[in-house]
């Protein structure tokens, strides 16, 4: 399973479960809401700045979890305005 971060609310999410995309600088950002998207799409570089760091150690802004490992902490249910 292949999962993401949203790089606006730092939501993780199953990859195919994106509500939205951006391609921003060759990399392929995923959102968990459209109001995420819009955010990034207003600001890309207020988000990627500390997005990046975080990311930078990993490579990839792509999570891979084996099939018994779950997000215990996050069950997703958050809201968005």
């Amino acid at each position: 399973m292949v999962v993401v971060k949203d790089p606006v609310c730092g939501m993780v999410f199953v990859k195919e479960d994106a509500a939205g995309q951006t391609l921003y600088k060759g990399e392929t950002y995923y959102f968990c809401a459209p109001s995420c998207k819009k955010s990034f799409n207003s600001d890309p570089q207020k988000y990627l700045a500390a997005f990046n760091d975080i990311q930078s150690s990993k490579g990839s802004n792509e999570i891979n979890f084996g099939e018994d490992e779950r997000n215990e902490k996050d069950n997703g249910l958050r809201e968005h305005n």
